[in-house]
C-alpha cells in the first residue's frame, strides 16, 4: 500500500516542474520578440519608415465619359464628342519652375485664343486673373522673397500673403505677349494633383496633334496625348438639360471628397447637375508604384465604365412646337401692343407630373431668345385663374356664399370692390367661374375673415377690419393655395426653382378680397401647371418631374440600354374637398370654355377646330403697372378632355393689353398635343 503512493507523490511533484519550464520557453520567447521588436522599432525605425514611405502604391482615377440623355421618343438631347487632348501626369517632386517649363515648352504646340467663350476645351488667356499672374511672377522670379521681403518678413507664417501684396502692377506688366499664353497654359498644370492624369487641353487639330506627337520625349513622361469626351447637345442646349463644367470652386472640396479629381467636368445646372452621380459613371483606377514619389514602371489599369442614361418625359418636337406656337402669337400680338414680347408655357401629364413640354419666348427686336427657364424661375400675377383653388378654399372654410347677386362691394370708409363686368347678375357657384365673378370670390374671402356685409340694394356695404381673425383668415387663404402648389415648392428633380413672392402682412382688410382673385402674391408658370393639374385629377398634388427612367448604358448611341429605374409618381399631398365639391368646380371650368357667358369661349363653344378637345379652363387677367395704361398679365390654366384629363398646361403672357393671346396660345398647344397623340398611336 506504500508503495503505489509514493509513486503518486512522485507524479504529482513532476507536473509542476514541467510546467515551470514551459513557462520558462514562452517567457524566453516573449523576450526575445520585444527585444526583436524594439531593434525593428526603435534602432531600425527610421530606416523601415523611410523605406515604407519611398516605395507604396497610389490610386488615381480619370473620368468616364457622362451618361446620355433621351426624350420620350428617344432623340438624343445630351451625348459625347470624342477630341483628341493633352493629359499631364504631375509627380510630386515638381517645383513651380518645373510646371512653368513645361508651360513653355507646350506653348510651341497647342494653340491658346484670348476669346471670352472658347470652344470647349480650348485654352484662352481672357480667364487668367491678377493672383494667377502674381503666382506665375513669383514662379519665374527665384529671388522674389528677397526683393520684396525684409529677412524678418521672410521668415513670418504669412510670407507668402506678404509677397503677394508687395507685387506691383508694374511687376505684372512684363507678363504680355506669347508669355501669356504660357500662363494659361501652366495655369491649368498647376491644377493637377500628384499622379492623377489631367487633361489640360481638348479639340487639338490635327497639327497640332501631331507636332505634339513629335515631341513627348522631352516631357520625359509627364505629357500624353488622350482621347476626351466633349458634352454635345444636338437638338440645342435646353435649359432643362443644363451645363457641364470644371467643378465650382466653392464646391471643390465637397467633390474632392467624394473621390473626384480636381479638374473633373461635373453638372452645374439643371438636369445635369440634379443626376450628376448618374451620368458620372464609375472612372478608370490607375495604381502605381512609387519610388520616392516617383512612378516605377507602368500603372495597373482598371476600366471605368460610362454613365448610365437618362430617359426624360419632355418630347423635344412638341418643346419645339410649342416655343414656335408662343413666337407666332407674339407676332401677331405685337402690330397693337408694342409691349407684347413674351409667353410661358408648361404642358404636363396631370396624373403623373411628367412635363412634356417647359417654354419660353422673348422678342427682342424681331430677335426671339429662348427664356424658357422662366417656367421655373419667373413668377407672376395671374389673376383669376386663381379662382378654382379660392373656391374650394371657401369650402373647406364653410365660406360658399351659395347663390350671390354680383354687384359692387363698397367698403365702409371708402373704396369698392366689384367685377370688371357689370351685368352678371344672379351666379351660382359654377358659374361665379363661368363668368369669373370677382364679387363671388370675395365674399368668399370676406366670409373666411369674418366681415360683415350688408345688401344695400344697388351694392354691399362691408365693414372691413384687420387683427387676428384676419390675418388668420389670410394665411388659412395663402395656406389652401400652397395646397395646390401655389406659392410653395412643387418638388420638381431640378436643382433649383422659385416659389414666387409672398406679399407682406396686408394692412388693409380689402388686401384678402384683392388675394382672392389673384392679384397679390406671385406664382411660376410650373406651379400653376401643378395647381391646374391637381384640380383635373380630383385632389392629389404631384410631383411634377422631368425624369422618366435610368438605364444602364445601351450598345450603340441611340439604342437606350436595360432599364435601371423606373420614375414613381410622387403625391406631395391631398386636397381635403368632397369629390361633389371638386365637380362644382369641373363644372365651372368647362363652363368657361362651354358655356353662353365663358370668358374662354374660343377654346370649346365657338371655335369648332378645338371643340373637339373638349378643353375645362380658367382665364386670368392680372392689373400691372398704372391701371390707367390697361396692362395686364394674362393668363390660363386648363387641362382636357374635361371628364379624363390627359393633359394639363398653364400660359402667362405678361404685361399686355387685352387682346386673347393666352387663348390663342392654349388652343394651339392643345391641338399640337393631341396631333402628337395620334402620330403616336398610328
Amino acid at each position: 500500500m506504500d508503495e503505489p503512493k509514493k509513486t503518486k507523490q512522485k507524479k504529482k511533484n513532476q507536473i509542476p516542474f514541467r510546467l515551470n519550464v514551459l513557462f520558462l520557453f514562452v517567457f524566453l520567447a516573449f523576450s526575445v520578440l520585444i527585444i526583436r521588436l524594439g531593434v525593428v522599432q526603435i534602432v531600425n525605425g527610421d530606416t523601415y519608415d523611410k523605406k515604407m514611405q519611398s516605395t507604396q502604391h497610389v490610386t488615381n482615377k480619370i473620368q468616364s465619359a457622362r451618361g446620355l440623355i433621351y426624350d420620350r421618343n428617344g432623340v438624343l438631347l445630351a451625348g459625347n464628342s470624342a477630341s483628341p487632348g493633352v493629359i499631364f501626369t504631375r509627380n510630386q517632386d515638381m517645383s513651380e519652375t518645373d510646371l512653368i517649363n513645361i508651360a513653355k515648352k507646350l506653348s510651341k504646340y497647342l494653340t491658346v485664343t484670348d476669346q471670352k467663350n472658347p470652344p470647349s476645351g480650348v485654352l484662352t488667356t481672357a480667364h487668367i486673373t491678377e493672383r494667377d499672374l502674381k503666382d506665375y511672377w513669383i514662379g519665374t522670379h527665384p529671388d522674389a522673397y528677397q526683393q520684396k521681403l525684409s529677412a524678418k518678413e521672410q521668415n513670418s507664417k504669412n510670407a507668402y500673403d506678404m509677397l503677394l501684396n508687395r507685387i506691383t502692377s508694374k511687376d505684372l506688366s512684363s507678363i504680355k505677349g506669347d508669355e501669356l499664353k504660357v500662363v494659361a497654359i501652366w495655369h491649368q498644370l498647376a491644377q493637377a494633383s500628384n499622379l492623377s492624369p489631367t487633361v489640360i487641353a481638348s479639340n487639338l487639330t490635327t497639327g497640332e496633334l501631331a507636332r505634339l506627337g513629335e515631341h513627348l520625349n522631352d516631357f520625359k513622361g509627364a505629357i500624353d496625348t488622350t482621347v476626351s469626351a466633349n458634352r454635345t447637345y444636338p437638338d440645342g442646349n435646353l435649359f432643362f438639360l443644363g451645363k457641364v463644367s470644371q467643378i465650382p470652386k466653392h464646391e471643390v472640396n465637397n467633390y474632392l471628397a467624394s473621390g473626384n479629381n480636381r479638374d473633373d467636368l461635373v453638372g452645374t445646372s439643371n438636369l445635369e447637375e440634379e443626376y450628376n452621380d448618374v451620368l458620372s459613371g464609375i472612372p478608370k483606377t490607375l495604381t502605381y508604384t512609387t519610388d520616392n514619389g516617383k512612378p516605377v514602371g507602368t500603372p495597373t489599369v482598371k476600366e471605368g465604365r460610362r454613365g448610365d442614361d437618362l430617359v426624360l418625359t419632355v418630347d423635344s418636337k412638341l418643346q419645339k412646337q410649342v416655343n414656335q406656337i408662343i413666337q407666332k402669337n407674339i407676332k401677331l400680338c405685337y402690330p397693337s401692343d408694342h409691349l407684347c414680347n413674351q409667353a410661358y408655357v408648361v404642358v404636363m401629364n396631370p396624373h403623373t407630373g411628367a412635363i412634356l413640354a417647359a417654354a419660353g419666348q422673348e422678342d427682342n427686336g424681331g430677335q426671339f431668345t429662348d427664356v424658357s427657364e422662366g417656367t421655373i424661375l419667373n413668377s407672376f400675377a395671374i389673376g383669376s385663374a386663381v379662382k378654382g383653388a379660392t373656391v374650394l378654399a371657401g369650402y373647406q372654410n364653410n365660406a360658399i356664399p351659395g347663390v350671390l347677386n354680383d354687384k359692387p362691394i363698397n367698403y365702409v370708409g371708402g373704396g369698392s370692390f366689384k367685377s370688371l363686368e357689370s351685368w352678371i347678375g344672379n351666379v351660382n357657384t359654377a358659374q361665379a367661374l363661368e363668368v369669373s365673378s370677382n364679387v363671388y370670390m370675395g365674399t368668399i374671402a370676406a366670409r373666411m375673415a369674418g366681415f360683415k356685409i350688408t345688401d344695400q340694394g344697388a351694392n354691399y356695404l362691408a365693414r372691413v377690419f384687420t387683427g387676428p381673425k384676419f390675418y388668420n383668415a389670410f394665411n388659412t387663404l395663402r395656406d389652401a393655395y400652397g395646397q395646390f402648389g401655389l406659392g410653395v415648392q412643387t418638388g420638381v428633380d431640378l436643382p433649383y426653382e422659385s416659389t414666387g413672392y409672398q406679399g407682406p402682412k396686408p394692412n388693409a382688410g380689402g388686401l384678402i378680397m384683392q388675394f382672392a382673385i389673384g392679384q397679390y402674391d406671385t406664382y411660376t408658370p410650373l406651379q400653376m401647371a401643378q395647381y391646374v393639374s391637381t384640380l383635373a385629377n380630383g385632389g392629389y398634388r404631384v410631383a411634377p418631374h422631368f425624369l422618366d427612367s435610368i438605364h444602364y448604358p445601351g450598345s450603340n448611341v441611340g439604342k437606350i440600354g436595360p432599364t435601371e429605374y423606373k420614375y414613381q409618381t410622387k403625391i406631395l399631398n391631398t386636397i381635403p374637398n368632397t369629390p361633389s365639391q371638386f365637380a362644382v368646380v369641373h363644372e365651372g371650368f368647362h363652363l368657361v370654355t362651354h358655356g353662353p357667358e365663358g370668358t374662354a369661349r374660343t377654346l370649346g363653344y365657338s371655335f369648332e377646330p378645338w371643340a373637339k378637345y373638349d378643353i375645362a379652363a380658367k382665364t386670368g387677367t392680372a392689373q400691372v403697372g398704372d391701371p390707367k395704361l390697361g396692362r395686364n398679365n394674362k393668363t390660363l390654366v386648363a387641362y382636357a378632355p374635361s371628364n379624363n384629363p390627359q393633359v394639363a398646361i398653364s400660359v402667362v403672357v405678361p404685361d399686355i393689353l387685352n387682346e386673347q393671346t393666352n387663348l390663342m396660345i392654349a388652343g394651339e398647344v392643345f391641338d399640337a398635343y393631341f396631333k402628337s397623340q395620334e402620330a403616336v398611336n398610328k
